[in-house]
């Protein structure tokens, strides 16, 4: 083929496709300059509502303070508790309500307090309030060594007594005493003695049937647990107020073979208070230890049997 008709068949090619390039850029440049103006526009609303929306969150009125915070705590707490509580160092003087991960901030801080057993929910309620819902460590007993006094929960955990009010009929009575105490914990830990962890059981029983009421007890000491005395000391002794020792033997932390369960010491207990009454005032002691309850009078008397 002669060059001269190649060149005029490449030239007619070239002038074909680029017409019909220019005929697609006629097509699609109103699409691409709507399609850039669109896109500006919408990143420009984007970037406009964030701007309001961060404007709008910052409002005073989606602010939460911690100092604000109303608690409605139970009748053995004082009002220490809920004034600090709203004032701990860890958290903020202020919260947005659309702050990322705010309840669990919230439910990270009053989880570590001492206070605090559980934290069972945080809830946004907007605009500006928290519903926090925690679980508080309930002092079980008080627990006295010499002039001292420490309260405990259920599970033997040291609680800071300034927060609690000490008087209240729910745990001041009977108290555990002690003069051979295990070190003292921190708050908030719990309490490494066998004695203590023997009493707070004790009392728990005895509160459960209502014994410590019906005869008066004011203590259980447990300055002898565990100690396997060979001279037949109780383990346990209960002091009511008219200052009669119940001799309850040993805990079943002890594993002592053939001890009666607490069950049958209180069925031991009532058969005496069958005879001698509840308040127990003419006993000098009472030993429930044995299948047959012993007991000596401050008088003598024949109507119960007494210790050889």
């Amino acid at each position: 083929m002669p060059l001269m008709m190649q060149f005029s068949i490449l030239s007619a090619f070239v002038s074909t496709f680029s017409g019909k390039i220019h005929a697609i850029k006629g097509t699609l440049y109103p699409f691409f300059s709507r399609f850039v103006v669109s896109s500006c526009i919408i990143i420009f609303m984007i970037w406009g509502i964030q701007k309001i929306w961060y404007s709008l969150i910052e409002l005073s009125i989606f602010q939460v303070s911690p100092a604000t915070f109303s608690f409605h705590t139970p009748s053995w707490m004082n009002d220490h508790f809920t004034d600090d509580i709203k004032h701990l160092v860890a958290l903020n003087d202020q919260y947005g309500m659309y702050e990322n991960n705010l309840t669990k901030k919230i439910a990270e801080i009053y989880g570590r307090l001492v206070l605090v057993k559980n934290v069972e929910s945080v809830k946004r309620v907007f605009p500006n309030k928290l519903a926090i819902k925690f679980v508080l460590r309930k002092p079980m007993a008080i627990v006295k060594s010499r002039n001292n006094l420490y309260l405990v929960d259920h599970e033997g955990v040291l609680l800071p007594k300034e927060y609690y009010t000490l008087k209240n009929t729910e745990y001041d009575s009977p108290y555990i005493q002690s003069n051979k105490l295990a070190r003292l914990p921190l708050y908030g830990k719990e309490w490494d003695d066998k004695g203590v962890k023997a009493g707070i059981a004790l009392v728990k029983f005895l509160r459960a049937n209502n014994i410590h009421n019906i005869f008066k007890i004011v203590s259980v000491d447990v300055s002898n647990m565990c100690k396997r005395n060979s001279a037949g000391k109780s383990d346990i002794v209960l002091w009511t107020e008219n200052n009669t020792q119940i001799r309850w033997g040993c805990s079943p932390l002890c594993n002592e073979q053939n001890e009666l369960s607490d069950e049958e010491k209180l069925q031991n207990l009532l058969s005496i208070a069958k005879t001698e009454g509840t308040n127990l005032r003419l006993m000098e002691y009472v030993d429930v230890r044995w299948k047959k309850p012993l007991g000596k009078r401050w008088v003598k008397s024949n109507d119960i049997t007494e210790e050889p």
